[in-house]
């Protein structure tokens, strides 16, 4: 990595954990509020929406600043967030398989669901491109 772009993705890291600290607490707190009006299944179908439309604008536009959001960047983002969602559910059986508390397994897979999701996203779903390596827009 050349020397000139270190700060950007640093700083781009930044940004996706305080985006993603912004969008747990938007979740959590619209899955709070449905819990105490709908039954728990639509509570968490409702607030994983909100999860998903807001983390793909926010990580879009704020953390990798694309500037437009189109359908092919939305649906490899909602294929990402299922497979996080997957390696999230398939994590937390296997380690509780192996004797460790279904809580603690998920706290433990905390840090390391941004790194998978993070990697996910910069490479198939907010990919830049390098000057001129896209075809020419028909004109």
């Amino acid at each position: 990595m050349a020397a000139s772009t270190a700060p950007a993705v640093a700083g781009r890291k930044r940004r996706f954990l305080l985006f993603g600290c912004l969008n747990v607490a938007v979740t959590n707190t619209a899955l709070q509020l449905l819990l105490r009006v709908v039954p728990i299944g639509l509570a968490t179908f409702l607030s994983q929406l909100i999860n998903g439309a807001l983390g793909y604008v926010l990580y879009g536009k704020g953390v990798f600043r694309v500037d437009r959001l189109g359908r092919r960047s939305a649906a490899a983002y909602a294929l990402v967030s299922a497979l996080v969602w997957g390696v999230n559910w398939g994590g937390i059986r296997l380690l509780s398989s192996e004797g460790i508390n279904r809580n603690l397994a998920a706290l433990l897979l905390v840090p390391i669901l941004p790194v998978i999701s993070y990697g996910l996203q910069r490479r198939f779903v907010f990919r830049a491109f390098p000057a001129g390596s896209l075809p020419p827009s028909p004109r």
